[in-house]
């Protein structure tokens, strides 16, 4: 369930607010598997779950299952929140995606998915 709302989180902010597509059709149209979306989010993670985030850093991944592959940049550190630019490139797809979420670690210490 919680991989499910990540996806959908970072599809929203595919999408946004006005837009009436169905969380499915947005998912289908990038063409990236939900196994691309936990890289994405696993490589993100490794740019801000250890140590210091630091603004610029990037890691690539890519799936040799779905031909998916990306890059994502750390691009700001605000106070106890990351913003991250995800480029991705769905096996087969000739343009890529480009997605941005932010997560905020909180009191607990758990970095949460933040609209």
């Amino acid at each position: 369930m919680k991989k499910l709302l990540s996806i959908c989180a970072i599809l929203l902010s595919i999408s946004g607010a006005a837009d009436a597509k169905s969380l499915v059709r947005i998912l289908a149209e990038t063409g990236l598997s939900s196994e691309d979306f936990d890289l994405m989010g696993q490589y993100a993670a490794g740019l801000y779950q250890r140590g210091t985030p630091k603004t610029g850093a990037s890691a690539n991944w890519a799936n040799g299952d779905s031909g998916a592959s990306g890059t994502v940049t750390l691009q700001e550190v605000k106070g106890n929140c990351v913003l991250l630019r995800h480029e991705a490139m769905a096996g087969g797809k000739d343009k890529p995606v480009l997605i941005h979420t932010r997560r905020c670690k909180n009191a607990d210490g758990v970095w949460v998915l933040q609209p």
